[in-house]
């Protein structure tokens, strides 16, 4: 069974509490978009901007918004679905990403935020291409 989406959400009418039993179903790792009764959190990457270009270390950033009478209790960066640090607990959200222990590529950051329930909410996936010149300098011996 899938984590609900969106589009699952809305077109299980307007009770989001379906979505919260679907959501408690999936298992304990519950990802919801939908607006829970309560509130929900908007979370959205900030920084870096998707299709940028990144090289050595950079910060990784995410602005949450509360809607109802959600709290954020943190965020959690995920790097091509691992996490990336430690879960911030406090305002602003960031994490520093040392690029170059990434391979040159294409590689997809999301930021999910937890509330004081424990309900996850994820952002849209921001990719990156990471370009570190890992190529040896060449030195002129005279």
């Amino acid at each position: 069974m899938n984590t609900p989406t969106r589009s699952t959400c809305s077109k299980v009418a307007s009770a989001a509490a379906v979505c919260v039993l679907i959501g408690m179903l999936v298992g304990s790792s519950t990802t919801l978009l939908a607006q829970l009764p309560g509130g929900s959190l908007i979370v959205n990457i900030t920084s870096p901007d998707a299709g940028s270009t990144v090289t050595g270390t950079i910060t990784v950033s995410a602005s949450v918004t509360a809607l109802g009478s959600a709290t954020v209790a943190g965020v959690q960066f995920k790097l091509d679905g691992a996490n990336l640090g430690a879960e911030d607990s406090s305002a602003p959200y960031t994490v520093p990403w040392n690029t170059v222990t990434a391979s040159n590529a294409s590689h997809t950051l999301v930021a999910v935020a937890r509330d004081a329930l424990g309900f996850q909410f994820a952002s849209d996936p921001v990719t990156v291409t990471v370009f570190n010149d890992k190529t040896p300098p060449k030195v002129a011996v005279r």
